[in-house]
Parts: C-alpha cells; structure tokens; sequence
C-alpha cells in the first residue's frame, strides 16, 4: 500500500484554521492519534523573531487550526499538548506578542522555549551516517507524539527545511549540524522517528531564497501525512527541488524512515503539477 501524502489549497472564503481543520478531518488525524498518548509536542518553526506574514516562521493560525482539531475533534486532554521549538534565538516575549502565540494558551495548553528545557545528554545514534550522538530536550524524550509543524522554505545548506530538519529544534547545540547536514538530519530524525507521528507542512505563506529572509509566496497549501520523508518529498518537489538535491530525503530512505520514491507516494487533493512553483 502506498503512503499517503495530502496536499490541500485554501478555498478563497477559508481561515487558515478552517482549511487546518478541513485536511485533519479528512485524514482523520483522531484515528492515530488518541488520548492514550502521554504527552504531545506540535513542534513549529520559531527560527527567527518575525512576523509569520514573512514566510520564515509558522503561522500561529496554522498551529490553532492543530490545537482546535486535537482538543475538540480527537478528544485529547488539553493538559497533554505542548506548542515548543528551540529556534536559533532565545524566544522573546516580544516575539510571543508579534505573533499572538499567547492566544494559544486560552486552549489550556503549553507553550515552550526548548532551548530552555532540560537536556538529555549523549543519546546515541542507531547505524548513524555521520552522527553518533546527540543531545535532546527533555521534552521531545519524554513525548509518546511529535507533530512536526515546519513553514515551507528553502535553505542554504539542505535546500529545503521542512518537517525531518524541523527536528533540529529539539537539540542542543544546533552548530552540530552544519557540515554533513544532510545525513546528519537523517541521523536525528532516526531517534525520534516513532515519535514522529505526523507531519503538517505549513505552506499557507512560504519562503523563497533564505531560510532566515527569503521572500514571501502566498500559496494557501496544507501538505500533511504520516510519513515524514514522503511529506518532505512532496513539499520538495513542489518548489522545484528533487531527491537529486534534497539529500536527506534519499538517506532517509535508505535508513527506513520513510518512502522517498514518488512512485510509491500516494498524493490526496491537487497533483505536484497543479501547485508547482519553482523556487
């Protein structure tokens, strides 16, 4: 059976909340994703101190659409959801107000700087490429559900930094990462990966040409599944980048985290065609 990837365009009268809600139903993410669970981090972009309108960082909207659907559609206990990412600065309460993120915790729920949790030292990497160990919040190790929340950008050292470099948020330091990053991002994502439950790329406003200033698309696109590398796959393809370029994607394959083979990639709503931009 092929993996499903969904790709979904706003309607012109939808919310960002709205069209969030309409994929997840149409999923349904509540069938995989339960109030057993012990505790759930929605894992989004904070990587530079913006306003979400500039492509670079994920929309707060989009991240109510995902708390909105946990909390009434799949039942989960608001106690148990957590909104936290370690960007590359130290979240500033300004950057919370920029953003209205406060708003979120009207939901019951908990918003976090992981650069200020604890770390867990030393985990070690299972047949890594190129990293053998690494240091991970408390938060992301104490998780039974990561759900990866990444804007769609380009990057100049992966090319496109979606939901399997999205990870990188849960590690300290994150200078490890810049040589060899594209197996090192696969070597990351092999710990957390049964974590990784599901991915939802938010494409509503993307960003073209640097991952800390590129310029802003409006391309009102959800993109979202189980499987991160397929997710990642798909959202590649759509701004004109292939596995030939988007490494980690074929790593990832390689170390069976997930199916990069667009032939064996199911895509649910408009074709890679139909939203095509090539960044």
């Amino acid at each position: 059976m092929k993996t499903k990837v969904y790709v979904i365009k706003r309607k012109s009268h939808e919310t960002i909340q709205a069209v969030v809600l309409r994929i997840l139903k149409m999923i349904p993410l509540k069938e995989l994703i339960t109030n057993s669970e012990k505790k759930i981090i929605i894992n989004p972009n904070w990587v530079t101190s913006e306003h979400f309108t500039t492509g670079n960082i994920t929309s707060t909207d989009t991240l109510e659409g995902i708390v909105i659907y946990l909390i009434q559609e799949a039942k989960i206990d608001p106690e148990k959801l957590i909104v936290g990412d370690g960007g590359s600065f130290g979240i500033a309460e300004e950057f919370f107000k920029l953003n209205e993120i406060i708003r979120l915790k009207d939901y019951g729920i908990k918003i976090m700087d992981l650069n200020n949790d604890e770390i867990v030292n030393d985990i070690e990497i299972p047949n890594p490429l190129s990293l053998k160990t690494v240091n991970i919040v408390k938060t992301a190790m104490e998780a039974s559900c990561i759900i990866s929340v990444p804007s769609l950008k380009t990057h100049n050292l992966a090319r496109t930094t979606l939901s399997m470099k999205n990870m990188m948020g849960t590690i300290m330091p994150k200078s490890i990462m810049h040589s060899s990053i594209h197996k090192k991002i696969t070597d990351l994502v092999s710990v957390l990966r049964p974590k990784m439950k599901f991915q939802i790329i938010d494409a509503i406003i993307e960003s073209d040409g640097w991952e800390l200033g590129g310029k802003p698309i409006q391309m009102d696109l959800i993109i979202a599944g189980e499987d991160p590398v397929a997710v990642d796959r798909v959202g590649s393809e759509i701004i004109g980048f292939g596995w030939d370029k988007v490494k980690y994607l074929k790593y990832g394959e390689k170390k069976q985290l997930g199916i990069a083979d667009l032939d064996e990639i199911e895509i649910v709503g408009k074709s890679i065609n139909e939203v095509y931009y090539k960044f």
